[in-house]
């Protein structure tokens, strides 16, 4: 992901998350705004789309995409401060099941420890999706995890 690697790029971050009426949609919007650092929270938009659950109940869905390459390298620091060591190896070990034959990286977080500025994985549905988007020019083995590994998001055991 450094600029002198020309076989692929990280093209965007997305994080999204429904919110239930049961949910206060302000501090979900924050959840989401604490996974990036500080300094970018003020210009960062959190989309906000209404819809309508299958029990007649309102649900948003939320969406904050990051695409600017400067950003990109600020957002993975940030992450990887905020993770827990374990999680880091967690990811590590699962990583080639999170990987899409698209290029695309999901894992989900804890959406009240995000809230809280810890980053925590799980796989419940209650959850902010995180998806990192790469742009893969040339194939080459593991040049993702390398590349994940080298900013701190996983982490070897």
């Amino acid at each position: 992901m450094s600029n002198q690697n020309k076989t692929f790029r990280l093209k965007e971050i997305t994080f999204s998350c429904s919110v239930h009426s049961t949910e206060d949609l302000e501090k979900v919007k924050t959840a989401i705004l604490h996974l990036i650092p500080e300094k970018l929270r003020e210009n960062a938009v959190v989309e906000s789309t209404k819809m309508t659950g299958h029990a007649g109940n309102p649900i948003h869905l939320l969406e904050l995409t990051i695409s600017k390459n400067k950003l990109l390298n600020t957002i993975l620091a940030h992450l990887a401060e905020i993770m827990e060591e374990f999680d880091k190896e967690f990811l590590y070990r699962t990583l080639d099941k999170r990987i899409s034959k698209d290029n695309l990286l999901y894992f989900r977080v804890n959406k009240q420890d995000a809230f809280n500025e810890v980053l925590r994985i799980e796989n419940d549905d209650n959850t902010i999706r995180v998806i990192f988007k790469f742009i893969v020019y040339k194939s080459e083995p593991n040049q993702i995890r390398n590349a994940l590994v080298e900013y701190g998001i996983i982490k070897k055991e």
